[in-house]
């Protein structure tokens, strides 16, 4: 018998954060915050059914903007929005991101999930840069509130965000 292939796929990224939970809902809720680690433009409306909008940095300088609305906010614990139809690719981005915070002994656990892309070979690329994407997020956010490091501009993974900041100097707000 044939095996099936999964029709879906998600991505998944967690990282442990020397942080308080409640630093990390602020960091993902406050444009300001997302400004100074992550990225170009923010505008948040931080309550449930409040605006979300986002702009990263691109290499062409562009920046690649996309708005949403915050469904699930749970302080310390939760931050979740859904995509606006216009934001998503044509259908090809899944609209609910989630992020976890989990708090543990001595760190706290931080998921991103964004779950539902397909998993039609056609659609490797947007879901790598999407798993890049959030897991730049993921970095940058550890680098900032572990360290006070601001890595813009740079594409990090979280092990790259480890050797870069025991490298490299803190930088001032």
């Amino acid at each position: 018998m044939p095996s099936r292939r999964a029709k879906t796929r998600d991505i998944r990224i967690s990282a442990f954060i020397k942080a308080k939970p409640e630093k990390i809902y602020h960091a993902l809720t406050s444009a300001r915050e997302l400004c100074v680690f992550w990225l170009d433009r923010a505008e948040t409306d931080a309550r449930n059914l409040g605006k979300f909008r986002m702009v990263w940095p691109t290499k062409d300088g562009e920046g690649c903007e996309a708005s949403a609305v915050f469904v699930d906010l749970e302080p310390g614990r939760k931050v979740s929005w859904i995509f606006n139809p216009s934001s998503r690719r044509g259908g090809r981005v899944p609209a609910l991101v989630n992020v976890f915070i989990e708090d543990r002994p001595r760190r706290v656990q931080a998921t991103i999930q964004h779950a539902g892309f397909s998993a039609a070979r056609s659609h490797d690329r947007v879901f790598e840069a999407f798993r890049s994407l959030w897991e730049d997020c993921l970095a940058k956010l550890k680098a900032h509130l572990e360290h006070g490091r601001v890595f813009k501009g740079e594409k990090l993974t979280l092990a790259a965000a480890e050797k870069a900041v025991r490298s490299r100097p803190a930088r001032r707000r």
